[in-house]
């Protein structure tokens, strides 16, 4: 029995099957939030990509001061979400966006060492950005080095 050596003049070229995004960033991420907020939201962020410059731009203003600031949830244990207050009737809407990939892992990275879910963190933080006020508790506790 003899073997010949076949050769295959031209490479196989491997296919990809997935589609690729042309911005290489995230699937669609979605946040809920309510109505007001979304409003809101809706009339300061416009224009191309407005969900993921207002997450860019909310962790700018706010990252340092979260990085220093006690816990949101005292009971670390348990994760916080957000939740309808009682005897208020709340309507929700439903953020869809693609987020960078750095500023989404930074936004979970923060929503975990506060104990609360990613929608409640950025709930906080916009409803912080709309109420006008300095963070008065973030700049009183920062740590001193």
């Amino acid at each position: 029995m003899k073997f010949k050596l076949i050769l295959n003049p031209k490479p196989i070229k491997s296919k990809s099957w997935k589609v690729k995004s042309p911005r290489e960033s995230m699937p669609v991420c979605t946040l809920i939030l309510p109505d007001k907020l979304y409003k809101n939201y809706l009339k300061t962020w416009s224009g191309s990509r407005p969900g993921a410059r207002c997450l860019k731009d909310l962790l700018e203003l706010y990252g340092p001061d979260l990085k220093f600031q006690e816990k949101l949830n005292p009971d670390s244990a348990l994760m916080m979400y957000q939740k309808k207050e009682e005897g208020k009737q709340k309507d929700w809407s439903r953020l869809n966006f693609r987020p960078d990939i750095e500023d989404w892992n930074l936004l979970g990275n923060y929503a975990r060492k506060h104990g609360v879910s990613k929608c409640y963190l950025f709930t906080f933080l916009l409803s912080r950005y709309f109420s006008g006020t300095p963070l008065q508790e973030f700049s009183q506790k920062k740590k001193v080095a």
